[in-house]
């Protein structure tokens, strides 16, 4: 039998349904209200056994209806509480009202108002924390429906946590626009940021700020220079409503710049009064961030070295020279170097002041009597204002010099011009010249010698090389100039015809021959002159080669191999090192031997003079004429001499005057050493005159005098002798010379 139910229509209507099937039955009410809350009976009628019935009281809920929240204060300070309320409306049974934070709830203290009201203060101190964590109000009164939800953003009033700056680049560079940072954290409302610099506040047109949740960012852009260096910003945070919750933060600024350098002389130096031999000290102040690697010093731009041995010692800060010379004046620099480049210091111009010191070599001046020349000293002082002396001396006056009258000299800055005439033999000599400044007198005089002008000395180990078809080349050493400036002359002849073919003229004894035709012999002559005169010729023959053997000595083309060109080289060297070793050993028998010159023979020799030097003329054959008294030695065809008589006078004169051992007599007395010799072997020099032998120097001087040609007998006698002795050169010759033959 199938279970049936019923309802009251007239109490649920079309609400209710009773549902047999379930299990347990149900009666399934639907719509329900607040009516609806009674005492249910529910009776089970059975065929066979007695009724059963239950008793069920249904209980209605009413889900609140209105949630608020309400703010007594806003805002609020750092622990306060009861500042907001939330407050429910509604439902049947009233709510319970609880408040959250971060999903945990915090105040559960729901009380039951009038008028079906529930509300719940919220007793939780205010903190920090309640800017960026909400509370959240909750109300319900059943676990069916979703509980009303409100939310609240508590307002607390409270000052900043901290406050920072920082760089946004690091490091500061001078000339270079900075951004600076300052971070203000936990402040509500946010605060009024300032920024300060040296105690002078920034103007705000520098400074931009952002304010996002809890935090402020002020930006500072500043313009870095140098001087900002270890100066310091303030940030300062202040809150509007609590001034004794305002906070800072001291930045000192750190800038990287390039060196600035600073160079000053020892304090204890006096820069207008330094001398020779002092110690000169520097100082190098450099200000650089960072700080320097490396520090330089400078002398006339070039870098000066630690140096102990020649008095540089250098260090990072200073530079100590020691016994400093007048190399020491000119500019100083330092320069210091760091990561952001280098700088150069100021330049100190440092002058080493010096006694005089000469300016000009040590000079030989070829000069005649009676001839004026102005002789030009130049010195080299600081200061400048000098003033010269002059004196003379020469072997006659050696242990006591001659100060010339300022009368005859003129002084222009730091030379001086003296005009000199040498009046006779013993004006010849050396003159000196010394000049004094406040520093002192000059150490070492300026030397000029003034000897008796004459023509210079032959050429001599002249060579001819490369002679081709063509062309050849000619080089000769130089003699003694004489005193003066000389010049070579170089003349070429054709032998057969006797036709002139070069004629040139150069300052040094190099020439190169050409144009020359091919197997010809030409003949050379290279000479020597000067204002005075000029020498006799050196002669040399030139043999051109043919065409045919020009060609056969043309290189091959074929390329040598390697072991000839290394040959060639090492035999190209033992050939000019035999070469300069000949000519060295040349010109020393030459200076040893001048005396036996198979060509020409000039001695000249002044008892009342010894510094003076021959004078001669370079035209062959012709006598000189001098002033002065003359010593002559006539050589004749077998080598013997005829001596006059005054030579030994002269030897006497010249052992006296310097000592016997001096290098002086025996220079003389070398030239006078066969003044005992046998003059009856040479026929005597009152033997026929002619073209051989002592007659040959006789003629020329006789001529020079006035005298006879070369044939006739001369004897040499009081009259003879007096007028040698108005001569003071003679050209002494040996038979059989080219110059015998004139």
């Amino acid at each position: 039998m199938r279970p049936s139910g019923w309802s009251d229509a007239s109490v649920f209507g079309d609400r209710a349904r009773y549902l047999p099937l379930e299990h347990p039955p149900v009666l399934l009410v639907s719509n329900v209200s607040t009516l609806d809350a009674r005492l249910y009976r529910c009776r089970v009628d059975y065929h066979k056994s007695n009724s059963r019935q239950a008793w069920v009281r249904l209980s209605t809920i009413v889900p609140p209806t209105r949630i608020e929240v309400v703010a007594r204060m806003t805002p609020v300070e750092l622990g306060q509480n009861n500042d907001v309320v939330c407050r429910v409306s509604g439902g049947t049974p009233l709510a319970r009202v609880v408040w959250l934070q971060d999903g945990q709830t915090v105040d559960s203290n729901s009380t039951a108002g009038e008028g079906g009201i529930a509300y719940n203060d919220l007793e939780v101190p205010a903190s920090r924390k309640d800017l960026t964590s909400p509370f959240t109000c909750k109300a319900s009164n059943n676990d069916v429906t979703a509980p009303l939800i409100a939310t609240y953003q508590r307002d607390v009033n409270c000052g900043p946590l901290s406050v920072s700056i920082e760089p946004e680049e690091k490091p500061l560079v001078a000339g270079r626009l900075a951004k600076l940072v300052c971070t203000v954290v936990g402040s509500n409302p946010p605060p009024q940021v300032t920024w300060y610099q040296q105690g002078q506040q920034v103007t705000p047109l520098h400074t931009q700020v952002q304010v996002s949740e809890n935090m402020t960012v002020s930006v500072l852009l500043l313009q870095v220079a140098r001087d900002h260096h270890g100066r310091q910003l303030v940030c300062r945070a202040q809150h509007p409503t609590l001034p004794l919750a305002t906070l800072e933060d001291i930045f000192t600024l750190d800038v990287s710049y390039k060196p600035s350098v600073n160079l000053t002389l020892g304090r204890t130096l006096d820069p207008m009064n330094l001398k020779e031999g002092i110690d000169l000290f520097f100082e190098c102040s450099v200000d650089a961030n960072p700080p320097p690697y490396k520090v330089r010093w400078l002398h006339q731009g070039e870098e000066l070295v630690h140096n102990v041995s020649a008095g540089v010692l250098v260090s990072e800060a200073t530079l100590a020279l020691q016994r400093v010379g007048r190399q020491r004046s000119g500019r100083y620099q330092c320069v210091a170097s760091n990561v952001e480049g280098d700088a150069h210091s100021n330049t100190i111009h440092i002058a080493i002041k010096y006694a005089p010191r000469c300016a000009v070599a040590p000079a030989l001046r070829g000069v005649a009597l009676f001839e004026l020349t102005n002789i030009t000293c130049a010195v080299d002082a600081d200061p400048v204002n000098v003033t010269f002396k002059w004196t003379f001396n020469n072997s006659v006056r050696r242990d006591q010099s001659e100060v010339v009258s300022s009368r005859r000299y003129t002084q222009e800055g730091l030379s001086s011009t003296l005009s000199y005439t040498p009046m006779s033999e013993r004006d010849y000599g050396t003159l000196l010249c010394f000049a004094t400044n406040n520093v002192g007198a000059q150490s070492e005089p300026c030397s000029f010698t003034i000897i008796s002008a004459g023509p210079p000395e032959e050429v001599n180990n002249c060579t001819v090389l490369n002679v081709t078809s063509h062309s050849a080349s000619v080089i000769c050493m130089p003699g003694f100039d004489g005193g003066l400036p000389q010049r070579f002359l170089l003349q070429v002849w054709e032998v057969n015809t006797g036709r002139l073919v070069l004629n040139v003229s150069a300052s040094t004894p190099v020439f190169s021959v050409k144009p020359l035709e091919p197997d010809r012999n030409y003949r050379l002559a290279v000479v020597a002159y000067n204002t005075r005169g000029r020498t006799s010729p050196t002669r040399r023959h030139i043999l051109t080669l043919k065409e045919a053997e020009m060609h056969k000595s043309l290189p091959s083309m074929v390329e040598p191999s390697p072991l000839v060109l290394v040959m060639g080289v090492v035999a190209g060297v033992l050939v000019v090192v035999g070469a300069m070793l000949l000519a060295l050993w040349l010109v020393k028998e030459r200076r040893t031997h001048a005396h036996r010159d198979a060509t020409v023979t000039q001695i000249v020799l002044k008892d009342n003079n010894p510094d003076l030097l021959s004078v001669e003329t370079s035209e062959e054959g012709a006598a000189v004429r001098v002033n002065g008294s003359v010593k002559a030695t006539v050589y004749n065809s077998t080598g013997q001499t005829n001596q006059m008589s005054s030579y030994q006078r002269y030897e006497e004169d010249a052992a006296s005057l310097y000592g016997s051992s001096s290098p002086e007599a025996t220079e003389r007395t070398r030239l006078t050493s066969s003044s005992n010799s046998s003059s009856s072997k040479g026929g005597g020099v009152g033997a026929s005159g002619g073209r051989s032998g002592g007659n040959l120097g006789v003629s020329l001087l006789r001529r020079e005098l006035g005298g006879g040609g070369g044939g006739g007998s001369t004897s040499v006698g009081t009259e003879t002798e007096f007028d040698l002795r108005r001569q003071t050169t003679v050209r002494l010759f040996v038979s059989g010379s080219p110059e015998a033959s004139i």
